[in-house]
């Protein structure tokens, strides 16, 4: 028998918030970013490889498992799609929840879309939009006010059951439930403890757990449209999270907080691979000229593990010095489309065993509102210092929707054939004025790999 929910003051208010919540012309273009961006990562990254695990762990059924022409439940195929949306980290990412936000809503919309059709339901791309820029809203104002780091899977459950909850029209008190159901079943992967503390995995094939928590996020919604109740005081406790902050008002959309990323690689990376790239640019240098490389930076810059011989490819992804030396080598767009055959690249070991990164207290004051860098080169002539730089495609700085075609051709250069990319693009262009149509023809598509890769 349900018991009474305990009562709280953040998740109704979000809830309320959720199901009044208006698809403004800036939350609307946000929604379609997000999606591009979701879609661009997963389409760049090898074609998923457990259908028929997923099948098994979660039934089969009529949702698409992105690209590669077969099908799961609503729920399996969005851990399929949001495992996918994570592997390659060129999915978008939140400074202030320090996570990343499009691999848990996105794939969880489409996959609850997917069966809605499936059951004839009529669900408009409008409706689609607004649950896409809904579980943004909700997840980020949590994700972006607690007080301790937690991975985003700790906050995907919210994320996806507030976005499926959208598109399922949940009233405001089961909406309620349904974020707290989400929030307390999903991967408590906090770390809350003083040093010493459990160390911070950096990457696998389910990064951060993201595709556990849209699991127990998507599974929450019928539960509470059912009647289960949640822990509604869930995150109104502090210090844990200020609830204060969570209800605040906005200047815009949370779906318009996100920044994208153009390399594929961990985000405290990307400052420092593009300074020295501009570095080197202006001043004509090869990789032999770099004598020592120092990176000024912040902790969290310091809390990946930097290796300079990374064995894997999400190892790489998680080295400043492996990627700078990479670059170095190879040009900047070398790291769109990283793999295993970037990997024991002798001189750009020898370059990332120069580079020392270290922490500067100005920068560190603005961590991680700001993730900035400077990065200094000793050459045999002498020092070349580049300005205080910030890495592309912030939220203040949204790239604009040539920037994100472009992108969406060279990440998919090693997974898609031209015909592919070519009708890739054209759904996207659809998707660009609002029509999902096309898009969801080439999710439920097999996309085979060029020739030869």
């Amino acid at each position: 028998m349900s018991q009474p929910g305990t009562v709280g003051t953040a998740f109704p208010e979000l809830a309320r918030i959720a199901t009044s919540f208006e698809l403004t012309d800036d939350a609307r273009m946000g929604a379609i970013e997000a999606i591009a961006d979701t879609v661009t990562a997963s389409a760049a990254a090898p074609r998923f490889a457990f259908a028929k695990p997923v099948q098994d762990a979660y039934g089969v059924g009529h949702s698409a498992i992105w690209f590669t022409g077969k099908t799961a439940s609503a729920i399996g195929a969005g851990f399929a799609n949001a495992m996918t949306s994570a592997a390659l980290d060129l999915d978008d990412g939140h400074r202030a929840s320090r996570g990343h936000p499009g691999a848990a809503v996105v794939p969880a919309v489409f996959a609850e879309l997917d069966q809605l059709s499936a059951d004839r339901k009529s669900v408009t791309d409008t409706s689609v939009l607004r649950a896409v820029a809904v579980g943004y809203e909700v997840a980020l104002r949590i994700a972006g006010a607690k007080s301790f780091y937690a991975r985003t899977g700790f906050w995907a459950g919210i994320a996806a059951a507030a976005a499926v909850g959208s598109l399922r029209k949940l009233s405001t008190r089961k909406f309620a439930h349904a974020l707290a159901i989400g929030a307390e079943t999903g991967p408590h992967m906090a770390t809350t403890t003083a040093p010493p503390a459990w160390p911070q995995p950096n990457g696998t094939d389910v990064k951060e757990g993201i595709p556990w928590g849209v699991v127990t996020g998507m599974a929450a919604v019928p539960l509470a449209k059912a009647g289960m109740t949640g822990p509604l005081d869930l995150v109104d406790h502090a210090p844990f999270f200020d609830v204060d902050d969570i209800l605040a008002e906005r200047d815009r959309p949370m779906v318009c907080e996100s920044y994208t990323k153009f390399h594929a690689a961990c985000r405290h990376v990307h400052g420092p691979v593009e300074a020295v790239a501009q570095l080197m640019a202006e001043h004509d240098l090869t990789w032999k000229d770099l004598r020592e490389v120092s990176v000024e930076a912040y902790s969290g810059a310091l809390r990946i593990p930097n290796l300079h011989e990374p064995l894997t490819v999400v190892d790489a992804q998680y080295s400043i010095p492996y990627c700078i030396g990479l670059v170095a080598l190879k040009g900047l767009g070398c790291l769109a489309t990283m793999n295993v055959s970037d990997l024991g690249n002798k001189d750009a070991e020898a370059v990332a065993r120069r580079v020392k990164v270290s922490v500067c207290d100005e920068f560190e004051a603005e961590f991680p509102s700001k993730t900035l860098v400077r990065v200094t080169i000793r050459t045999k002539d002498g020092e070349l210092i580049s300005p205080v730089t910030t890495p592309s495609g912030e939220a203040d700085d949204r790239p604009d929707w040539s920037r994100r075609s472009d992108k969406l051709v060279a990440v998919t250069e090693a997974s898609l054939s031209k015909a592919t990319q070519a009708d890739l693009v054209s759904a996207m262009e659809d998707l660009r004025t609002g029509d999902l149509t096309a898009l969801r023809a080439q999710m439920f598509s097999h996309h085979e790999p060029p020739q030869g890769r």
